[in-house]
């Protein structure tokens, strides 16, 4: 079981004095009733008192030997079975339907041994006498209050008042209460710990899923990435611009200090990604150079809105390896922000020659990791002349 054993404890613990006192609910109402009568005599005041605390404290042991059985029982089977659930409960409930069936039939034994201890010698006959009354199942019992006949379920009455029958045993009754209600919260535990370990197991699998999305992420920008930065890079170095080298190489780190800290992060601000872009849009517009040009416009309060990490940047990618990058044929590729919460990455279409349809799976992973990350699905578009990506954004980061 998943919940440790002091926790477990615990809830025995709980669920016993809960049923003891629901058990005894009617000797705790008629102990009420004995301290206001200002006639009753010494004697019986102390029966009731010493009948009441031996019947509390009988029904929270019986409540706490079931449940402490049942969980060792569980415990054992589990592994004598080998985790097969069926016959580890059928176990564990054979097991205290027993013990059950045997603490009720020395129940009579066991109160007349402990009573005819505690009672005062004075009224020792007299309170053998009610124990042995009591757990009579028809007949009537003498009150010691002189004068008076009660009725058995006027001393005695508790759940059995919900089962009521021509012959009705409260003892019995009250007993298969007890125990029916800890057969039922066993299984009612039984069924969150299963819940709790479904939760488990399917958190392991969305973190498995969304690192095997961010590794073949990875896998699809690094190779195309360096071999363009270094190309970018070269290019640069041997037209001799010193400066548009330095500032190359400057965003060239903020590009990389971004994807490192990707693995780190789950989602980001719009701020955060677009600055990113900005850094990225400008290695590619020194290669491409009048060939290739950004829009970026993104409304203020959505600066502050959320996105997974390195959502922009596949989109780019795809943009830039599927289509006719000239001067015949510029490219523009435009980023912006709508009313709708909305994030859009648009091109206009111009299909290399020699270019296949492609698998699709960079788009696969990125609709994989927001529908995981945000529980929200990126809408894509491909009619007529442009290609356009909708990315929905989070107003705040969800917690799961």
């Amino acid at each position: 079981m998943l919940r440790s054993t002091r926790n477990e404890f615990f809830i025995g613990f709980t669920l016993s004095v809960i049923l003891s006192l629901f058990a005894n609910f009617a000797l705790l109402i008629r102990r009420y009733d004995l301290m206001m009568d200002s006639k009753l005599p010494g004697s019986s005041y102390a029966i009731e008192k010493y009948e009441l605390w031996f019947s509390v404290l009988w029904f929270f042991f019986f409540s706490f030997v079931l449940f402490v059985l049942y969980r060792w029982t569980y415990r054992w089977g589990d592994k004598v079975f080998q985790h097969k659930e069926v016959k580890t409960i059928g176990l564990a409930m054979g097991s205290i339907f027993i013990v059950a069936l045997g603490l009720y039939r020395a129940y009579p034994v066991i109160n007349t041994a402990i009573m005819g201890k505690v009672c005062n010698v004075s009224v020792l006959h007299d309170c053998a006498e009610r124990s042995i009354m009591i757990t009579e199942v028809s007949g009537k019992t003498l009150d010691t209050v002189s004068g008076s006949v009660l009725e058995p379920d006027k001393v005695r009455v508790g759940v059995n008042t919900v089962f009521s029958t021509a012959y009705s045993n409260p003892l019995l009754i009250e007993h298969i209460f007890v125990l029916l209600t800890i057969m039922l919260s066993m299984l009612l535990l039984h069924l969150l710990d299963k819940k709790q370990e479904m939760k488990l197991e399917y958190e392991k699998i969305k973190v498995e899923k969304l690192q095997n999305s961010y590794n073949a992420l990875m896998g699809q920008i690094n190779p195309h990435f360096f071999f363009n930065s270094l190309n970018g890079l070269n290019a640069l170095i041997q037209s001799g611009e010193k400066q548009q080298t330095l500032a190359y190489l400057d965003e060239l780190s903020n590009v990389f200090r971004y994807i490192l800290q990707s693995n780190k992060k789950e989602l980001v601000t719009l701020a955060e990604e677009l600055q990113f872009v900005k850094a990225y849009t400008y290695l590619l517009s020194v290669r491409y150079e009048g060939k290739l040009f950004f829009s970026i416009q993104a409304d203020t309060p959505y600066l502050l809105w959320y996105l997974p990490i390195l959502s922009v940047l596949p989109l780019i990618e795809n943009a830039v390896k599927h289509n006719v990058i000239s001067k015949q044929y510029p490219l523009q590729i435009d980023i912006y922000t709508t009313h709708e919460d909305k994030l859009i990455i648009s091109n206009k279409i111009h299909p290399k020659s020699e270019d296949s349809k492609g698998s699709g799976i960079g788009l696969k992973n990125l609709w994989g990791r927001y529908r995981m990350l945000t529980g929200k699905d990126i809408q894509i578009s491909n009619r007529k002349e442009y290609f356009k990506v909708t990315l929905p954004l989070l107003n705040k980061p969800i917690h799961s």
